[in-house]
């Protein structure tokens, strides 16, 4: 029984980050992408804070991937989507 909880345990903390970790970033096509991929380098919250155009949001992806976040063309291309038609400029 013991070996099982720990089993459990080792598990659960082996589990990657769940959706409600980052409850400012509200659901939507390419959010788990974005979580994903943000999450390599900073806190993804932190797009929360921003109120861009779209074409901000993909110069702000584009540097990222510049300075060395990990992803293809098109998780990129999602992200940027993501944050653009959730964080939109006011």
């Amino acid at each position: 029984m013991r070996v099982l909880a720990v089993a459990v345990l080792l598990g659960l903390a082996a589990t990657p980050a769940l959706a409600d970790d980052y409850p400012s970033l509200p659901a939507g096509p390419g959010r788990d992408v974005m979580v994903r991929v943000c999450s390599q380098c900073h806190s993804p919250e932190i797009a929360a804070q921003q109120n861009l155009d779209a074409q901000g949001w993909k110069d702000l992806v584009n540097q990222m991937a510049n300075n060395g976040a990990q992803a293809t063309d098109a998780e990129f291309d999602a992200i940027s989507k993501y944050l653009t038609a959730t964080f939109p400029q006011k």
